[in-house]
């Protein structure tokens, strides 16, 4: 996901200091940002269900984040992290196998 257009400067590089320093064990920008997509998904859930694929495609493509300051970057972000933590030790979570 390719956030950068949908999201103000100060909010993207809270995301990237935060998925720059989760990659400190090697893959942790990776995984961390499969936690941070879940974030935006869980964030906007009742949209995404309430809207047809058509729409659902429009509302993707310009999300309403452009007036997203650093509070609302902190709090996607700690979802992300309690995502991740949740999910820490689940087998195949991020594999694609289970």
């Amino acid at each position: 996901v390719h956030l950068q257009p949908e999201l103000p400067l100060q909010a993207i590089v809270r995301l990237w200091d935060t998925l720059f320093s989760e990659d400190s064990g090697g893959s942790g920008f990776e995984d961390f940002h499969v936690y941070v997509c879940a974030a935006f998904l869980k964030h906007f859930s009742a949209t995404i269900q309430e809207t047809s694929a058509e729409q659902l495609m429009l509302f993707l493509q310009e999300l309403p984040t452009k007036e997203w300051g650093l509070s609302h970057m902190e709090t996607l972000l700690s979802e992300a992290f309690i995502l991740s933590t949740s999910f820490k030790d689940a087998q195949n979570h991020l594999t694609g196998t289970g």
